[in-house]
């Protein structure tokens, strides 16, 4: 079966943006106890849940999401489309690029929030890799 040229163009986007920013992304260092205060100061709390139990929010737990590929939590009772044709692995790059403007990156996605602020960025990442066992 062939693949949509769609999903296809959004991986090759995907690639290049990623592959740009990743030297930016590492300007930048995350402190995770402000990592934290955003997180919730900036409402992903209301959507994502930060332990492996929370399985009843809007959003994913973002527990283990550092390591996992978009769209698979989980906790994802109905990941977008969009969200499972994205492909990546979540890492500190990945994030960084999707938490810059999620809709850019996914088209449609559910994910309304988008961190503009790279320090911001680097904190909320740096919080979101201690999530984990």
């Amino acid at each position: 079966m062939p693949m949509s040229a769609a999903p296809l163009i959004r991986l090759i986007a995907a690639s290049v943006v990623l592959s740009s920013s990743a030297a930016y992304a590492s300007e930048f260092i995350g402190n995770v106890e402000n990592g934290k205060a955003l997180f919730i100061d900036n409402s992903c709390a209301a959507c994502h849940g930060v332990t492996k139990a929370d399985t009843a929010m809007v959003g994913p737990s973002l527990f283990g999401v550092v390591g996992r590929k978009a769209g698979t939590s989980p906790s994802l009772l109905g990941a977008s489309r969009g969200l499972k044709e994205f492909g990546v692995i979540w890492n500190a790059e990945t994030l960084d690029v999707f938490l810059a403007d999620p809709d850019a990156q996914v088209p449609g996605t559910p994910m309304v929030g988008k961190l503009v602020d790279p320090q911001q960025r680097a904190d909320v990442i740096a919080y979101l890799a201690t999530l984990k066992d």
